[in-house]
C-alpha cells in the first residue's frame, strides 16, 4: 500500500516547520541567554581597591578584567559573574570578601563591558580556559592555588575551565544550573528541548572531575530552583561540600553575611593548604 502524496506533503510541511522554528531558537538564543552591558558604572579604584586593568587575549578577541591585588600570599580567586551586566556590578561583592585578603581576578566576557566580541557559548567556554591560563602565566599563580568561582551562568563557565585544568584547587559553583537544556526548559517550557543548545552540561563535568567543589545555593532562589544544586552536589566526585543559604538568586553573600563569608573562607584555605 503507498505513501498518499497528501501524507507526504504533510509531513515534508512538518519537516520544515520544526526546522524553521529551530532556526530561529539558534538565532534568539543568545538574546535569552546573554544580558551585557557596555559601560562600567565604577572601577576598584573609586571603590578603594589597588588594582591593575588586564587584557587577555582570547581567540580572534581581547576581553577586559580586573585583577585586585590584596595579599600575595594568599590565593587567587577567579571570579565568573552571571549573564548580566558587568564586572563592575561585583565590586560589592569583592568589598564583602575583603576581610579575607584574597586576590581576585574578575574578567567579562566577549561582548560584555569593555571586552571585545560577541558573547555565544562557546565564548564563554573560550573566555574562561584563557582568562585560567592567563592567571598561570602572567600573574604566575600556580594552579593549586587557583579557585574557580562562578555565580549562575559563571558556574558553567568556572566548571568548563575545570574540566580543562582538574589540578585547580577548586571550584566554586553557586546558584547555577544542571544543564543549559533543563534550565532553559524550565524558563521557557514552550521551546522544545531539543532545539535547545546541548551544551554546558554542568552535571557530567561534577560528576567526572576530582578537583574539589564547593556548592552554594539559596534555597529561595527564584530563577535557577535550588534542586538544581541537590542533583549535582548528589552526583558530584568527592571531595565536595554544600553550603545553602536562606536566600533569592543574587543575595546569597548578603543573606548568608559572615555564616556565608568563614565557610567559604574556610574551605578556600583548606584546598589551598593556606591560612
Amino acid at each position: 500500500m503507498g505513501v498518499s502524496k497528501g501524507l507526504i506533503l504533510f509531513l515534508l510541511a512538518t519537516i520544515f516547520v520544526a526546522l524553521s522554528l529551530r532556526a530561529v531558537v539558534k538565532v534568539m538564543e543568545p538574546r535569552f541567554i546573554f544580558h551585557p552591558t557596555m559601560a562600567l558604572e565604577l572601577n576598584p579604584k573609586l571603590a578603594g581597591f589597588e588594582y591593575t586593568d588586564v587584557v587577555i587575549q582570547s581567540g580572534a578577541d581581547k576581553i577586559h578584567g580586573w585583577f585586585i591585588k590584596s595579599d600575595k600570599s594568599k590565593p587567587l580567586v577567579i571570579f565568573f559573574h552571571g549573564n548580566a551586566g558587568n564586572i563592575s556590578h561585583r565590586l560589592d561583592f569583592i568589598r564583602f570578601m575583603e576581610p579575607l585578603k584574597l586576590n581576585f581576578l574578575l574578567m567579562d566576557y566577549k561582548g560584555y563591558g569593555r571586552s571585545e566580541g560577541s558573547p555565544s557559548v562557546s565564548a564563554v567556554e573560550e573566555d574562561a580556559i584563557a582568562t585560567l591560563l592567563w592567571a598561570n602565566e602572567k600573574l604566575k599563580a600556580p594552579f593549586n592555588q587557583i579557585i574557580l568561582w562562578g555565580r549562575s551562568m559563571g558556574g558553567a563557565a568556572a566548571l568548563y575551565a575545570a574540566s580543562q585544568k582538574p589540578e585547580v584547587a577548586g571550584v566554586i559553583v553557586e546558584s547555577s544550573f544542571i544543564s543549559l537544556r533543563r534550565i532553559a526548559s524550565e524558563l521557557f517550557p514552550a521551546v522544545p528541548v531539543a532545539f535547545i543548545s546541548d551544551s554546558w552540561n554542568n552535571d557530567e563535568i561534577v560528576s567526572s572531575i576530582s578537583t574539589p567543589k564547593l556548592f552554594i545555593h539559596g534555597t529561595k532562589d527564584e530563577i535557577i530552583p535550588f534542586r538544581h544544586t541537590e542533583e549535582l552536589f548528589r552526583i558530584a566526585k568527592e571531595p565536595k561540600q554544600a553550603l545553602p543559604i536562606k536566600s533569592g538568586h543574587n543575595d546569597t553573600y548578603i543573606r548568608g553575611g559572615n555564616v556565608y563569608r568563614k565557610a567559604v573562607g574556610d574551605w578556600i584555605f583548606k584546598v589551598t593548604g593556606t591560612k
